[in-house]
């Protein structure tokens, strides 16, 4: 045989070889490795799989000469015993000395003895080198030099197969040993640092870096690994969805520094708080989950409301004693969801529920719950492409008289709105979902146009009517809304005179520079400022000393309420009355809807009313 042959025999076996390995390892790494329980279990499934690639580099051996087979199966088996130990040898052994005793022909017995002293060599290596500290190198070409006392067994065979063998296939399968000791080698070591390099980074994006808790993310692999088991083994358990009350504010005025160390001291109070076999994560921003074990539908809410009144305690930072609270939401498996990705959006659909109920509470999710937040995405949606594109929204004018002579002097301006498969929908539903989307600006600018169209066309008519426009405080904060208006109405050529803007008082309004400097714009162009629902909202003295006010307007809830003289049923009526005589403010009554009413604003001295 030429050397030429011979070197290309020997290319072919070591790139068989060394694929055969790349595949096994690469395969167990990222297919097999990190679905197994245990270290036995992982070295048995490597043992196996290098037992069947064994079988593999067995099936597609090189003929060297009359019937002399050259292949890379001591080279396998001896990284079986290296690198899966014993169980992963024995494993090997039991899938690949059966399979060469099925494939028959002369040496067979050999064979099976040459498959039995490879993995023992590897177990021996993998033995002493822990006490060498030999680099990487050093070890597999040692370790490739002891798989040649494997090859002993050639001694075994008869002559004159034996010498055969000696001088044509020894060489080779030496070569191989040492050669592919080495490149298998270095191919694991950096498939292995690549996997632990990947796991470290899986396990640094299962934590969170701020209290060193877990996440979401390992919180769903936790919940689907408990899914995941049999159904006999599967026990009941729990989420709570935590999230702190008016944290925004500690950040807002205190600093993040301090919203920070808040985190950090809730997380440990609430994790000393659960039990051993409980999960406890950091959601996002300030939004914690607790994972509940083994926790029955009769206990969940009672575990809860521990879990709030933890949250209750006061917590000491630095000069500061800040009083938490937080609002949860509980689901329970099976009953609240089948899958984690469900029961997580329920926990959070009940716990945005316990805040919009007041905060500083525990709800249980009901299907109820779902089924509103559904309808309240449908109609965000649709009432953003209703904005976008006109349909469906329409103008509804709502007269104001002057109650001395019942004379026509304005109109509120009302918005209505046909959803085109849910029929009419209450602007005390829309609105507020507006706000909540970001929708606010874009409603307002709406109505604003159409009201400024509208008017421009009643004006050209002939007629002089003034309209009052409901505006979200949302939208007064926002940068350029007032010159925003003012342009509009110019565009139509409608006199600000005509305009008047209604706002609702609340926190927001009265803590805002932006507002009230948007409010004292509009008023400095001449249109008149209405507070509407006086009496119901946020309402202080210095509230109405601030706001540059024309108008104070009287919900319709005091109004109802008024008794023919009757002081007392009427006394809070009479000093809004007599407050905005003495602030020179107008007085608007809403829901004027009997003679008796309207008698009784005439001879208190309210100017208008409209219903």
């Amino acid at each position: 045989m030429s050397n030429l042959h011979i070197m290309l025999n020997f290319l072919l076996v070591s790139t068989l070889g060394l694929v055969i390995f790349a595949a096994i390892v690469l395969f167990y790494h990222h297919y097999i490795w990190n679905r197994l329980s245990s270290a036995r279990t992982e070295q048995w499934m490597l043992g196996a799989l290098m037992g069947l690639g064994t079988v593999l580099a067995m099936l597609l051996a090189v003929d060297v000469s009359n019937g002399l087979l050259l292949d890379a199966r001591v080279l396998l088996m001896g990284f079986a015993g290296l690198l899966a130990g014993w169980p992963g040898a024995l494993a090997a052994m039991m899938i690949s000395i059966p399979a060469r005793l099925l494939m028959g022909g002369e040496g067979g017995f050999i064979g099976s003895l040459t498959l039995m002293l490879a993995p023992l060599v590897g177990l021996i290596w993998r033995r002493i080198q822990q006490d060498l500290n030999w680099q990487p190198g050093w070890r597999f070409l040692v370790f490739g030099v002891l798989l040649s006392f494997a090859l002993a067994t050639i001694f075994l065979f008869p002559e004159p197969q034996r010498s055969q063998a000696l001088q044509q296939a020894l060489p080779l399968l030496i070569g191989l040993n040492v050669v592919g000791s080495l490149l298998a080698g270095w191919m694991q070591l950096g498939i292995n640092q690549n996997v632990v390099r990947t796991e470290r980074l899986r396990r640094r994006a299962l934590r969170d870096d701020l209290t060193g808790l877990g996440n979401r993310l390992l919180l769903t692999e936790s919940i689907e690994s408990n899914l995941a088991q049999p159904n006999g083994e599967k026990g009941s358990f729990a989420l709570v969805s935590i999230d702190l009350d008016n944290f925004r504010h500690i950040n807002d005025t205190l600093g993040h520094k301090v919203g920070d160390a808040v985190l950090v001291e809730m997380s440990k109070r609430l994790n000393q708080a659960i039990g051993p076999d409980d999960l406890l994560v950091r959601v996002a921003g300030d939004q914690f989950a607790v994972r509940l074990a083994s926790a029955s539908a009769n206990d969940v809410i009672e575990r809860a409301q521990e879990l709030l009144m933890v949250a209750r305690q006061p917590l000491q930072l630095e000069q500061y004693v800040l009083l938490m609270t937080a609002s949860i939401g509980v689901v329970w498996w099976p009953k609240d969801g089948t899958e984690a990705k469900e029961l997580l959006q329920n926990a959070e659909i009940a716990m945005y529920q316990s805040k919009r109920a007041g905060r500083n509470q525990v709800t249980r999710f009901d299907d109820n719950m779902r089924t509103a937040l559904e309808r309240q995405t449908q109609l965000t949606q649709a009432l953003l492409q209703a904005l976008e594109h006109g349909h469906g929204l329409q103008l509804a004018f709502q007269p104001q008289f002057r109650l001395s002579d019942s004379q026509l002097i304005g109109a509120e301006v009302l918005l209505r709105w046909t959803h085109p498969e849910l029929g009419p929908v209450s602007p005390a539903e829309f609105v507020p979902l507006a706000e909540q989307a970001g929708l606010a600006r874009l409603l307002d600018q709406f109505v604003v146009k159409q009201v400024a169209i509208q008017q421009a066309a009643w004006i050209r008519a002939g007629h002089q009517l003034a309209l009052s426009i409901n505006v979200s405080v949302l939208s007064l904060k926002a940068k350029g809304t007032a010159d925003e208006l003012l342009a509009v109405l110019d565009g139509q050529g409608v006199s600000p005179n005509l305009i008047k803007i209604e706002v609702t008082e609340s926190v927001d309004l009265e803590g805002s520079n932006e507002a009230l400097a948007a409010l004292r714009r509009l008023r400095a162009a001449g249109i008149n400022i209405a507070l509407d629902d006086f009496g119901t909202g946020h309402s202080s003295l210095s509230y109405l000393q601030d706001l540059p006010l024309d108008i104070v307007k009287i919900d319709r809830s005091f109004v109802t309420k008024i008794e023919q003289d009757n002081l007392s049923a009427n006394s809070v009526l009479v000093a809004i009355l007599a407050l905005a005589k003495a602030l020179d403010l107008l007085v608007v009554a809403e829901g004027v809807e009997t003679q008796v009413q309207r008698d009784w604003l005439v001879a208190a001295g309210s100017a208008a009313d409209h219903g």
